[in-house]
């Protein structure tokens, strides 16, 4: 409960447990933790084309900011790292990982860089 109440207050922005135990929940409701929730074929096959690459650079230890490491360890952790990512640091996530971005705001519905001050 601790670090729920941390993160909500945005005391370490894009490791917020909440939305990565969300993604997890998301992942799962397609009947698999594979790091691809429920998504239509067109999308899916695009969600696999720039998440894969950006994946495997993790796992070979090549940064991609402001993904943190951790997201290299399976790709069900890399859905969950992004979305944090995605809502905390959506800025930070456009700017270094435009079509990561796009995809995520495809998936999710929504822009949140269009709420930052």
């Amino acid at each position: 409960m601790d670090r729920a109440l941390a993160d909500a207050h945005g005391d370490h922005p894009g490791h917020n447990v909440v939305l990565h135990e969300f993604a997890h929940k998301l992942d799962l409701a397609d009947g698999a933790f594979d790091g691809t929730p429920g998504l239509a074929r067109h999308s899916l096959e695009e969600w696999v084309r720039v998440c894969t690459p950006i994946h495997a650079d993790l796992q070979v230890g090549i940064p991609r900011p402001p993904l943190r490491p951790y997201a290299a360890v399976n790709p069900a952790e890399f859905f969950a790292v992004a979305t944090g990512v995605f809502f905390e640091l959506p800025l930070e996530l456009r700017d270094a990982e435009p079509e990561l971005y796009r995809v995520l705001s495809a998936f999710y519905r929504q822009d949140p860089a269009i709420r930052v001050p």
